[in-house]
């Protein structure tokens, strides 16, 4: 723990201690909580000279499972500040965000499960915000499994982080329309990889490959894509990568006008989509990588069950065998149940 002046706060650092209200004993601001600039406004503004820091070093020596925690709050609330400023037409400045995607890539190579982790991190109320950084995350690992350099994975985890950001372009009644498009919104929304290329070729240190990735990730390998119908060899590596971390992410979120699906229908869904749309390659080494942490991870069944995966078969990773009790169902054999979603 330290004590630290209110006018050095600085985003992403941690209250140790509640801040209560010397009137009434009242908490003002939880202890644990991460701060950013609006927080250290409000505690400006409560009229509060100091508070308790935790002493991060320390403290991961103690819980080195909580730094990828840490390191994702620190870029989430650089991120969201640049996405503001994007909103109003400022430029990207990419040094404000360069060594947090630097100090998160190091914590992303050291923590294999990405699915846990994922489901550990305290998301935002915006969905293209929250989507943005999971994907960057998603990206980075498979960049990994790739067997990709330090500098081709902060690339890439820009790549992941800018892809969805010429939405910030489009008017917030067709990015979050509870219900279908119309032909017309779908052909605005279809012009978002576009406004996102002419950001970041605006922006200062940003390579033509994140500027590629972003541009053609919405492209597919038979020429159906957007938004000039590339085919294969004619998309970049970076754009493959980010639209199988993109649908993946898409599917089992939350979504305004549609629920969340199962991890495994949506990994059925991607290795349909890689003998046509997807790059197969790539579509498999993400199943591949994905599917080992499956095992041990609690998940509910279609019939209101809940069991542990205890084998997955690596020729089928969507059909694992899970233990639910005394018994053992085999999803390979079983076709009435599906598993609906994974709980840790």
């Amino acid at each position: 723990m330290a004590i630290v002046k209110v006018r050095d706060l600085k985003p992403g650092m941690v209250l140790d201690k509640d801040i209560e209200s010397l009137k009434t004993g009242a908490v003002l601001v939880g202890g644990g909580a991460v701060l950013n600039r609006k927080l250290i406004s409000h505690i400006k503004n409560l009229g509060v000279r100091e508070v308790n820091i935790f002493d991060e070093s320390s403290f991961l020596k103690e819980h080195p499972e909580d730094s990828l925690v840490i390191k994702y709050e620190k870029l989430s609330d650089k991120v969201e500040n640049t996405f503001s400023d994007i909103k109003f037409g400022k430029k990207i400045i990419l040094t404000e965000i360069s060594d947090e995607v630097d100090e998160l890539i190091v914590e992303l190579i050291s923590n294999n499960n990405i699915l846990r982790r994922l489901k550990q991190l305290e998301k935002r109320d915006d969905y293209t915000f929250n989507h943005s950084l999971d994907v960057c995350m998603l990206a980075t690992m498979l960049g990994k499994w790739l067997g990709y350099s330090q500098i081709q994975l902060k690339q890439l985890s820009l790549a992941g982080i800018f892809h969805d950001i010429g939405k910030l372009k489009i008017s917030d009644d067709v990015i979050n329309k509870p219900g279908k498009l119309t032909k017309s919104e779908f052909e605005i929304i279809k012009k978002h990889p576009i406004y996102g290329y002419d950001i970041l070729n605006e922006t200062v240190g940003i390579s033509k490959n994140v500027a590629l990735g972003v541009l053609q990730h919405h492209e597919r390998q038979d020429g159906s894509g957007y938004p000039y119908g590339l085919k294969e060899g004619e998309i970049h590596e970076f754009a493959r990568i980010i639209a199988v971390c993109d649908i993946y992410d898409a599917m089992t979120s939350n979504r305004v006008y549609k629920g969340k699906e199962s991890p495994f229908l949506v990994a059925e869904h991607l290795d349909d989509e890689s003998f046509r749309n997807l790059d197969p390659r790539i579509t498999r080494i993400f199943l591949d990588n994905i599917s080992k942490f499956y095992v041990g991870s609690r998940v509910r069944i279609s019939n209101g069950e809940v069991g542990e995966i205890i084998f997955v078969n690596p020729q089928m990773p969507t059909k694992p065998i899970v233990k639910v009790g005394d018994k053992y169902i085999n999803f390979l054999e079983e076709k009435k149940l599906q598993i609906v979603d994974i709980l840790k």
